[in-house]
Formats: structure tokens, sequence, C-alpha cells
């Protein structure tokens, strides 16, 4: 009887560690899991950022010939022109100095800058951009730790281009690039 006793007595005891050692094991492995979770978020933040930056003004700026692949100081940059209270302006987007930037300024004024001038977005390694097609355009963004992020923006009025403005009706090209821009932006960012 005194046996009886004693493993009444522990059996509880033995089955609140094993509950214990239990917990503790979910929650070690959960705050494992999140750490993960947080390091992935974190190594693409700013990738991430400028990709949807960059398509805001895509799509903000989205008028015939407004948007253009170029050049600027012997960088890749996207060059949106537009015109506020009849003067002219451009903003250029483009990595300089370890740093994705953005320059607005009149366009007469333009000769006088230089890329230092342009205000740190994001920090960033380079940008690539190619025009695709006259109205799809493919974007890499490096950061700093050499992370991609791939990025096609299709520019839904006529045109990346002066050209584009010029092609015939253009309705199947219309559907064929609307439909690849959905399916890359459903998909295409690696």
């Amino acid at each position: 009887m005194r046996r009886k006793n004693r493993i009444v007595d522990v059996f509880p005891i033995l089955l609140f560690l094993i509950f214990t050692l239990s917990a503790l094991g979910i929650v070690t492995f959960s705050v494992q899991i999140y750490r993960s979770i947080v390091e992935r978020a974190e190594g693409r933040f700013d990738t991430e950022t400028a990709a949807a930056y960059v398509s805001e003004k895509f799509r903000n700026h989205d008028a015939r010939g407004s948007i253009k692949v170029s050049d600027f100081m012997g960088n890749d940059a996207i060059a949106i022109e537009e015109t506020i209270k009849e003067v002219p302006y451009i903003t250029y987007i483009y990595v300089y100095d370890g740093y994705l930037r953005e320059l607005f300024v009149e366009t007469a004024e333009l000769g006088a800058c230089t890329a230092e001038d342009g205000s740190g977005i994001l920090p960033m390694q380079s940008l690539e951009v190619e025009s695709v097609s006259d109205r799809l355009v493919r974007m890499k963004f490096t950061d700093t730790d050499g992370k991609n992020e791939d990025t096609y923006l299709s520019i839904k009025s006529k045109g990346l281009t002066e050209r584009a403005a010029e092609t015939s009706d253009g309705a199947d090209e219309d559907m064929a690039l609307a439909d690849a821009s959905d399916s890359l932006a459903a998909g295409g960012s690696k």
C-alpha cells in the first residue's frame, strides 16, 4: 500500500514535467521559425520596397511617352517627364553611390545637376533597366548584400517611347502585353 501511494504522488509531478518540457520545446521551435521568417523578410526589404516604389511611380505617370528607359550620368535610369503649370519637369530614378535615388528637376535646369543631387531613397548596389518592348520594362534591383529582385512593369498607355504612338491600332498587342504583365505581376519577381 505504501508503494501505491508513492506512485500516485509522483505521477502528477512526472505528468507536469512532461507537459512543461513539451511546451518549452514548442516555444523554442516557434521562436526559431519566427526568426527565420523575420531574417528573410528583412533580407528582401530593400529590393522589394524599391520595386514597389518604382511600380507606383509608373502607375502615377502612365501617359503617352512620359516614361522612358534612360541613362543618367552613366547610370541606368527611368526618366519620367511631366508638365506642371506649363513648366516641363523630369524625374530620374537611378542608383548612385550606394543608394536608389530620385531627382526631380525642371527640364531647363537639368544641365546644372549631378548624380549626387538626387535624394537617397534606399540603400541599393545597382539598378539595371531594359526596355523589353515598347511598353514592357524589366528592372533588376541588387541590394547592398547582393540579393536581386527582377520586376517587369507594363505601360498601359501607348508608349514607353514616341515610336509606340506611331504604330497601328495595336489592339492585339495591347491584349498580349496586358496578359504578359498580369502573369508577371502574379509571379514574375524572383
